[in-house]
């Protein structure tokens, strides 16, 4: 089976790059839009010796694990596994501060907690809350390549990718939550989500509202949630082409390493692989470091059901915030209903700062602002002041702790003056990670 499931999401990749590069005309744009760094690029026969470390340590850091990663920059790491209410077993990552209070970070669709590290202590968001202080956990959801296991069922079985991020906000959220609280001894957690990371959340809070008491604040950033702006994306026509397709309708699981494969072919087809990435989320050449794509490309994409895809589609075509969506004597059967209820975003009281950007093709700001609206407790939010700022650039951005995370920490309240946190935010939080890893050095 699986041989048969990495080939078709072979196929839906190749389709997904070919739709995605029609449409930004990169056949035609190849010699006057390239990477601003490829001019620079030098030969590897060329390089210096701090260059030859610089890429010996970018191969090492697409191979390590996130544990391994955290270790290596010189902070403590640990590896933890949850169980959750329906067997699936979740791994969880951890930058250990003991006594410091939680932040759980969650990741988005086909990403892991390798999303808030692998840019390096100098970018990633983890590190960042680790140097103000912050005990921080990075969840894992089911299905990605660190929580592919499960009390009674095969990974490799279809029965073990019946979920959708439904589940992952029902079951994985609280399990990795109630961990937390246990472990540390703490009542309440600090959260922040990237695009899934969000959705998972106010499912979890709408449909298991006690949870609520159990968050301090939610940083939400590219909420994945409202989408009605967004049916005509190419990559959404794209997919749902392939699930209408015989090949499609039968997979289970995808996007575990095929981007790996075809991305690293040649300097040619990783330009292609970016572009594709751009055609997806937005593009932002500026803000993106081509010397980190082989990083990225270790780590992500990382697993996911397809059924969670098509749970995303479904609220894409029916614009609605809702549960999967069965024929309609199954849904009758499960909720009563004939189609799916919404969830109410009303029962979410956990105080909510959004984070969005105009360049953002999957998260449209009038379906941020709309969703906004909705939330029982929101309590700000904050367009970043950049047009060409994109969906992933929230984790992957050279300069993402000016442009978002300075925010973060005043929202957060570690920032208390207004005038550092705004103008340079930059330098208040480079010179605190210097000071940081100046003291791991001392140890």
């Amino acid at each position: 089976m699986r041989p048969l499931q990495n080939f078709s999401s072979f196929l839906l990749l190749i389709f997904i790059i070919i739709i995605c590069l029609k449409i930004y005309h990169i056949h035609a744009q190849f010699d006057i839009e390239t990477d601003p760094d490829d001019e620079e690029d030098e030969s590897v026969e060329d390089e210096t010796p701090e260059e030859k470390a610089a890429r010996k340590s970018i191969q090492e850091d697409s191979n390590l694990t996130v544990d391994k990663l955290i270790a290596k920059y010189g902070y403590p790491a640990e590896v933890h596994h949850v169980t959750t209410e329906d067997g699936y077993i979740l791994t969880m990552h951890r930058i250990r501060r003991q006594g410091a209070q939680p932040f759980f970070l969650q990741h988005g669709l086909v990403d892991s907690s390798a999303g808030y590290v692998i840019m390096g202590p100098n970018i990633s968001l983890a590190y960042l809350l680790s140097d103000y202080k912050y005990d921080v956990w990075l969840g894992n959801a089911r299905g990605n390549r660190y929580s592919r296991n499960h009390t009674k069922l095969d990974p490799d079985g279809k029965k073990f990718w019946d979920f959708s991020w439904h589940e992952i906000g029902m079951y994985d959220l609280p399990a990795m939550i109630d961990y937390v609280l246990k472990t540390t001894g703490f009542k309440k957690i600090q959260y922040a989500g990237h695009s899934q990371g969000c959705t998972a959340f106010f499912v979890m809070c709408s449909r298991r509202p006690e949870y609520n008491k159990k968050v301090i604040m939610m940083q939400a950033m590219a909420p994945a949630v409202y989408a009605t702006e967004t049916e005509e994306h190419p990559y959404i026509r794209a997919i749902s082409l392939y699930f209408r397709s015989l090949v499609g309708s039968s997979v289970t699981e995808m996007f575990n390493g095929e981007f790996r494969f075809l991305c690293r072919m040649t300097e040619e087809t990783e330009r292609l692989c970016i572009e594709a990435v751009f055609g997806i989320v937005g593009r932002n050449w500026d803000e993106f470091n081509r010397k980190m794509f082989p990083v990225i490309l270790g780590h992500y994409p990382a697993g996911v059901a397809a059924k969670q895809v098509k749970h995303f589609i479904q609220v894409i075509k029916n614009g609605r915030f809702a549960p999967y969506s069965y024929s309609s004597n199954k849904n009758l059967a499960i909720y009563k209903e004939h189609i799916p209820p919404r969830y109410n975003l009303s029962l979410v009281t956990v105080p909510t700062y959004v984070y969005y950007s105009t360049n953002d093709l999957l998260c449209h700001p009038e379906d941020v602002e709309a969703m906004y609206k909705d939330l029982g407790n929101p309590i700000g939010k904050y367009l970043i002041p950049m047009p060409e700022f994109n969906h992933m650039d929230f984790l992957w951005a050279m300069n993402v702790r000016k442009l978002v995370y300075a925010r973060m920490l005043r929202v957060l309240g570690k920032i208390k003056d207004h005038k550092k946190a705004n103008n340079p935010a930059s330098a208040v939080i480079v010179n605190s990670v210097q000071q940081s890893r100046e003291r791991r050095r001392r140890r």
